[in-house]
């Protein structure tokens, strides 16, 4: 078996083909091996979660389904356990115990040594095709050639280029018949129109986001919420960043409502701000009234949004002014209008038309012996470990497929 790529699925579908008794050898463009699950949970390296489901992903659904039904968290903690890296269940986001996204992939380069697979790191690969004695496998690269039985694809597709997914083997894969559905970012942010972000970028504060497609909510989450001088980004946007990001290249109209207290309802912050009016004595503006309840830059900005002058004493506000404050904070819309690019992206959308492949095995279903795994196939995760989870679920699949082929 030759697995291309040792990211998370490439690596696991080598320690799965391997302990299931094959010849393995892995090759990886890049000068090392597990680039991306380094940077993956800022370098501790949720690698799954307790609270595992079919609605945590967006893509291929009987994929997800056929490949959670195999191999689960509990086998995903159960694997790392036997190669030395004992989990740390931080509300069910599991970590390893040393927090350390490096102690990973060492497990996985010493599991590799004692299986006897053969690494080779800085392979760039100019073509493959099927053997002449079927089924069979030649992989031609800038240096040499090599042979398979079987081939176990895992290159992944175009998010964080600079960590090995750049999309080079897409050429190939197209001509051996298989179609590839356009990558799309995914888990990244967003340029939007509607605030002035130059104005609030570095802004943080915890909030809910709705993503609004064709006038229809979709999604929503809350957390974190970073503001750039481009728009919107941080987790809860990553969380529903998928769906808009296959909205916006349909060409779907996409809005984001911000709510920017979750903690308060529309009364509580509307009695809160008539509060503050009854109990400021003194001649104070607007925004010196509401000192402290945000960012003060990002309160100036909302007051702004809200038609009220942010120099009004607050003993002159009216119930109408209220109420556009309490819109203004609670519920801003704002326009997206574009993903931000690949190279900023955890995760891509898309990839191999799922009707190609074999949901149960990931065999190709236009040559036998071929098979797909990770980021390449049409799942993506939210954040939380789900897309971990995906690349050990696939490479385990399509390692014990290519095996027992």
């Amino acid at each position: 078996v030759i697995i291309i790529g040792a990211g998370a699925s490439g690596l696991m579908a080598a320690a799965a083909a391997a302990s299931k008794g094959a010849r393995v050898a892995l090759l990886e463009h890049k000068d090392d091996i597990g680039k991306k699950i380094l940077a993956t949970g800022n370098g501790r390296c949720n690698f799954t979660n307790t609270d595992m489901s079919v609605n945590k992903f967006h893509g291929s659904k009987a994929l997800i389904k056929n490949g959670l039904s195999q191999f689960n968290y509990a086998d995903t903690i159960r694997f790392f356990k036997e190669l030395g890296i004992p989990a740390y269940d931080n509300a069910g986001y599991i970590y390893p115990n040393s927090r350390q996204a490096a102690s990973v992939v060492a497990a996985f380069r010493m599991e590799l040594m004692r299986l006897h697979v053969d690494v080779k790191t800085g392979i760039n690969i100019t073509d493959i095709k099927p053997a002449d004695d079927r089924p069979g496998y030649c992989i031609q690269t800038d240096q040499s050639s090599f042979k398979s039985k079987r081939l176990i694809i895992a290159c992944g597709l175009t998010a964080s280029p600079k960590l090995g997914s750049d999309g080079s083997l897409f050429r190939q894969i197209e001509a051996l018949g298989h179609h590839i559905q356009k990558p799309l970012p995914a888990l990244c942010g967003f340029s939007c129109d509607g605030l002035n972000f130059k104005k609030i970028t570095g802004v943080r504060c915890d909030a809910t986001v709705a993503s609004v497609i064709d006038g229809q909510m979709t999604e929503q989450n809350t957390g974190e919420l970073q503001l750039a001088d481009y728009g919107i980004s941080g987790i809860p946007v990553f969380q529903i960043s998928s769906l808009m990001s296959r909205a916006l290249d349909k060409g779907q109209m996409v809005e984001v409502i911000i709510d920017f207290l979750p903690a308060f309802s529309d009364d509580k912050l509307n009695g809160y701000i008539k509060d503050r009016i009854i109990t400021t004595t003194d001649n104070r503006s607007l925004n010196e009234m509401l000192n402290g309840l945000l960012n003060n830059k990002l309160l100036l900005e909302l007051i702004h949004k809200s038609g009220v002058s942010p120099d009004k004493k607050g003993r002159l506000l009216t119930d109408d002014d209220c109420k556009s404050l309490t819109r203004s904070i609670k519920h801003t819309a704002v326009s997206v209008k574009k993903p931000r690019g690949a190279e900023f992206a955890q995760v891509c959308a898309g990839g191999i038309c799922t009707k190609e492949i074999d949901v149960r095995t990931l065999e190709s279903k236009i040559h036998p012996g071929l098979y797909f795994c990770g980021e390449l196939l049409d799942v993506d995760g939210i954040c939380g470990g789900y897309n971990l989870q995906w690349a050990w679920t696939s490479g385990y699949l399509a390692g014990k497929g290519a095996a027992n082929a």
